[in-house]
């Protein structure tokens, strides 16, 4: 089967954005190497409403096979899930996939939606309908922008692009300062479903799934309302942004290209080598300085020394990785 990728949340994609940046290929054991020698991507993601349904597909192989699934399994007359494929199979489905081509498989995504399959949300109330909202060609994920004309209405087969859409930009060298959007955008969509709303039936919503798609890089999470959370999901809250803009402009003015350099004199004093096994040591040292040197325009601005450990090693670590490149 082809399975539909598992979504993730927010800190999730930002801990695999970061990795994939620092990703420096592999060493002679093949071990992968991770040098944070850049700033991090700024990245658009198009956000569409989180459907409270089960997740099914339809899947057409190169020797014209189809094959019907939920997110585990694939599905038979005798094994259905919420009578996804009993019902797909007396529709036209076949039409779906007239303007795809494809070499060996072309997988169409969706949300298998309306009464009987959940509850307690918009959606809930409506017939029973399928709506689209990822395909996946020869395994390889596809812009739902070039795909959004499939679709079949009179058989209640939508597309996910037919309802409101939402666009983020996220800066992933700072990504906490979009929290307060992405809360207030759910908390929007959880108070009225756009997708009831298109269909006349007013109710809550579930959330918003976020998507960047370039190419095979490929990030997606998705953000619940908090109806909808339960025990294993920490919940997205907002954030303070004058105090993190505050903390972001001290860096800037504190570590200086001078102070990093001065830590590698530091190092070189210390009979430490310069090698990537002393990063630690260097970014401590730098640490330490900020503290002593500046603790009086720390206090005048209401910084706490503990919240700034993390943005002083992004900016130092960067500087001393190109160092280290360039003189070794």
């Amino acid at each position: 089967m082809k399975k539909f990728t598992e979504i993730g949340q927010f800190r999730q994609v930002v801990r695999e954005v970061r990795s994939h940046c620092d990703y420096n290929g592999r060493d002679e054991n093949n071990d992968a190497i991770y040098n944070h020698t850049k700033p991090y991507s700024i990245l658009k993601f198009r956000g569409t409403p989180k459907l409270h349904g089960t997740n099914s597909g339809i899947v057409k192989y190169d020797d014209s096979r189809y094959e019907f699934q939920s997110r585990e399994n694939v599905l038979s007359l005798e094994a259905d899930n919420a009578g996804f494929m009993g019902e797909i199979t007396q529709k036209n489905y076949q039409k779906l996939f007239d303007d795809i081509e494809f070499n060996t498989s072309c997988a169409i995504f969706g949300e298998w939606c309306g009464k009987g399959i959940q509850k307690s949300v918009a959606i809930s109330e409506l017939s029973k309908r399928f709506i689209i909202f990822g395909i996946k060609i020869d395994d390889v994920y596809q812009d739902m922008q070039n795909f959004k004309h499939i679709k079949n209405e009179d058989e209640l087969i939508f597309n996910i692009l037919q309802f409101p859409i939402f666009e983020i930009e996220i800066d992933f060298n700072h990504p906490e300062l979009i929290q307060n959007k992405l809360v207030e955008l759910t908390k929007n969509v959880e108070k009225e479903c756009p997708v009831g709303k298109y269909f006349g039936i007013k109710g809550i919503g579930e959330g918003i799934v976020w998507e960047y798609l370039n190419g095979k890089e490929r990030y997606i999470f998705k953000v619940k309302g908090e109806k909808h959370q339960n025990s294993k999901v920490k919940t997205l809250t907002t954030v303070d942004v004058e105090a993190i803009e505050n903390i972001n402009a001290f860096i800037e003015y504190a570590v200086t290209e001078n102070r990093m350099k001065q830590g590698i004199d530091k190092m070189v004093e210390m009979k430490l080598p310069l090698e990537p096994k002393t990063t630690g040591d260097y970014l401590r040292w730098i640490y330490n300085d900020v503290i002593k040197e500046e603790g009086d325009t720390m206090e005048e601005n209401n910084i706490n020394p503990k919240k700034i450990g993390s943005a002083i090693s992004a900016k130092a670590r960067v500087f001393w990785m190109n160092y280290l490149n360039s003189n070794f």
